[in-house]
């Protein structure tokens, strides 16, 4: 073969090579597909897809943190409020407040249901004290003797008195109890009250001195105006002692206030005991439930928040500070010359008998918020006796049933629940120390709020019992 021919054929080799990619290329091109765009596009696209996703993550982040920002301060301003009241408790009112009070309910009634007051056994040292302001328990270890309440005062005087007031150390002895030698004021006596007859215990076999009396607050006219003692609920939570208050309203004036949340403000008073008024006071107790799920209404100096409801429990307080306890629209009808109303439920004793509705209500009526009505838990609840006394019960171990039980066993004639759960339940007594200053004491230990609480702002709406200027007078 010649150069030339061997030159020719390398010609047409190349040309054929050079045809051949271009028609390659041009069937790539009319695909639209070339290969280093393909290969650019395949890497690109994982890269492309991370990056919209940290774009959008990012930006739900955004979106997520500024939709939390008012419910963060929301929030923390829930928990950095006035009051005494813990963080759960915050926790739990915030949540109600925020249309959540259906899980807060279920979450309750799951954690009563497991961890109810104990069955069976006897108090132990560990249990509460009857607290009484201004009053200092001494005890001893002793055979079988419930431990009371000696008081001791500037000036005073060995007397004989009410025995028995305290729930701790069932191994304690009955220490002294001295009462003051003031001049006391004669009231009218057709209005002063007789004092209470000891309480039957539901158990065969009461402790010493369970049910006995305790006098607390001015003396006058050798009357105390209230008196306190502690007894077990039932023949079933023998190691509980729940408190029981009997109050005077000839010696002792009752006055609503409002809470800075519940029922929030303005008012024509403010959401604690007014400082000028606090030398008067002798105790303070909580309201009700929260208005929203009381099923009643509030009236307060002359200002309805929400409406009266006929058929409702109600404890009404006139404007001279005479309270009474019944169903508005059959026991009362008008405000005009009240003070206060306020509405909780539905009475659970009328006509000194323990509703028979208690039994059979499937939590609609009673404890719709909360535990159960057959759990035995912390509760609440006030009632008038047929002499026009009021009634205070409290304390762990009591269930709807035992509650209204316990009323009708401190002589209420008409009864109602007030609160549910260790959280509201309150019951604070309170006296003037010798620097002149006023102090409080919870009734029993394991209140979980202050001794002080109701002198300085509070949340929840209370009642405050003061002495009348008469038993001021008499021990001023």
């Amino acid at each position: 073969m010649s150069a030339d021919d061997t030159a020719t054929d390398g010609t047409a080799q190349v040309v054929s090579g050079v045809a051949s990619a271009d028609s390659t290329a041009g069937a790539e091109s009319i695909a639209g597909i070339r290969p280093k765009t393909w290969l650019r596009r395949l890497i690109q696209r994982p890269r492309d897809a991370t990056t919209r996703l940290r774009r959008y993550s990012k930006r739900a982040v955004i979106v997520i943190v500024v939709l939390l920002i008012p419910v963060t301060y929301s929030y923390v301003g829930a928990l950095t409020g006035p009051g005494t009241d813990s963080l759960q408790t915050r926790t739990v009112e915030w949540a109600r407040d925020h249309h959540l009070g259906s899980v807060v309910d279920r979450v309750e009634k799951y954690w009563y249901a497991r961890h109810q007051a104990k069955v069976g056994g006897t108090p132990s040292t560990k249990a509460e004290q009857l607290g009484i302001a201004g009053q200092t328990t001494q005890t001893s270890t002793s055979a079988t003797t419930m431990p009371s309440v000696s008081v001791t005062t500037s000036r005073s005087t060995p007397v004989s008195a009410p025995a028995g007031s305290d729930v701790g150390d069932v191994t304690s002895t009955l220490s002294t109890t001295t009462l003051p030698t003031e001049t006391t004021t004669t009231l009218a006596a057709t209005a002063v009250r007789p004092v209470p007859a000891p309480l039957v215990s539901p158990v065969a076999t009461p402790l010493p001195n369970e049910g006995q009396w305790t006098g607390f607050g001015p003396l006058v006219d050798g009357h105390f105006g209230a008196y306190g003692t502690l007894i077990r609920p039932d023949t079933k939570h023998t190691s509980v002692l729940d408190a029981i208050v009997w109050i005077d309203p000839a010696l002792l004036s009752l006055r609503q206030y409002p809470g800075a949340k519940v029922p929030g403000r303005p008012w024509d008073r403010p959401d604690h005991v007014e400082t000028d008024r606090q030398s008067s006071l002798v105790a303070a107790f909580s309201g009700g439930f929260r208005l929203s799920e009381s099923h009643g209404g509030l009236w307060l100096g002359g200002k309805e928040l929400v409406g009266l409801r006929d058929g409702a429990a109600s404890l009404v307080i006139d404007t001279a500070g005479q309270p009474q306890i019944g169903i508005w629209g059959r026991d009362f009808t008008t405000t005009d010359g009240l003070d206060s109303v306020r509405q909780n439920l539905a009475l659970i004793v009328d006509n000194g008998v323990v509703s028979p509705q208690l039994a059979t209500d499937q939590n609609l009526v009673w404890g719709f918020t909360g535990p159960d009505n057959r759990d035995a838990v912390w509760r609440s609840g006030a009632g008038v006796t047929a002499d026009g006394a009021i009634v205070w019960v409290g304390g762990d171990g009591l269930s709807i049933v035992t509650l209204a039980e316990t009323l009708v066993r401190a002589g209420a004639v008409r009864g109602m629940q007030l609160e549910i759960n260790r959280e509201w339940v309150q019951f604070n007594t309170y006296a003037t120390d010798g620097s002149g200053e006023v102090h409080g004491r919870k009734l029993l230990a394991a209140m979980e709020h202050s001794d002080d609480r109701y002198l300085s702002e509070d949340t929840r709406d209370f009642i405050a019992v003061f002495a009348r200027p008469a038993a001021v007078a008499a021990n001023g």
